[in-house]
């Protein structure tokens, strides 16, 4: 994390757009998948806040779903060591990791424990997030979600402005998402593209910056290059980009 003496890189308004695209990734988290609510191993998202006197950090509140008293607040740093901003996939991986951590009883039992204004125990997760930078660690679904996230329209973006229409995604494989885009001015008929989930090495993919933001002239062009011999039923024709 950067050094708490050292000037932030980020205006005030910066950081608080990082914490509001947290804010809106971190929806999907905050209910259990249907079906799951009795045996989900994991702990929902009860309150994304910002804590007071700490712009740099984005606070997070986990708890078990039924009951407030479990719940626990954890800081996370906003910027990383070298003060870029810290993506949101990335948060949401070390989240995954220190919902694994001690609850609510369990840090009451071991001492006391800072709390804030509306009584919920707070973790200071800096030591947890230099760790998680350092070896990262991602889940299908974070990159799933990263893929499908960077082609929609941003919920924070009142009026989003895209010559391609997510319509729909679905997971073909445990490497592979297939999403159908319309294309408003392009030849007509909803296209599926095929993108790749993992790296070269097989690993989780953090991010798809770089490939989403291409997808816009890519539409434009001529992608008989990348026509796939799948059929769908879902779309007029299937493009490979999973090598792209």
């Amino acid at each position: 994390m950067a050094s708490a003496d050292a000037p932030s890189p980020w205006s005030e308004d910066d950081l608080a757009e990082f914490h509001r695209i947290v804010l809106w990734a971190l929806l999907r988290c905050v209910s259990p998948p249907p079906g799951a609510e009795e045996h989900c191993s994991g702990r929902p998202v009860r309150g994304v806040l910002r804590p007071p006197g700490r712009p740099e950090h984005t606070r997070i509140v986990l708890w078990d779903g039924h009951d407030t008293a479990t719940s626990v607040a954890y800081d996370l740093p906003l910027l990383a060591p070298d003060g870029s901003n810290v993506a949101w996939s990335a948060i949401i991986g070390m989240l995954r990791q220190l919902a694994s951590g001690p609850g609510a009883a369990e840090l009451a039992a071991a001492g006391p424990v800072a709390r804030d204004g509306l009584g919920i125990p707070v973790v200071d997760a800096g030591a947890e997030a230099s760790r998680f930078q350092e070896e990262p660690s991602y889940d299908l679904t974070d990159a799933l979600h990263a893929a499908v996230s960077m082609v929609g329209p941003y919920a924070w973006e009142p009026e989003p402005e895209r010559e391609e229409l997510l319509t729909g995604f679905v997971l073909l494989d445990t490497g592979t998402v297939r999403m159908y885009m319309d294309r408003p001015q392009g030849p007509p008929g909803r296209i599926g593209l095929d993108f790749s989930l993992r790296d070269d090495a097989g690993r989780v993919r953090e991010g798809f910056t770089g490939t989403m933001a291409a997808v816009p002239s890519l539409l434009r062009d001529d992608l008989s290059w990348a026509r796939s011999p799948a059929e769908d039923p879902y779309c007029v024709a299937v493009y490979d980009l999973t090598h792209w």
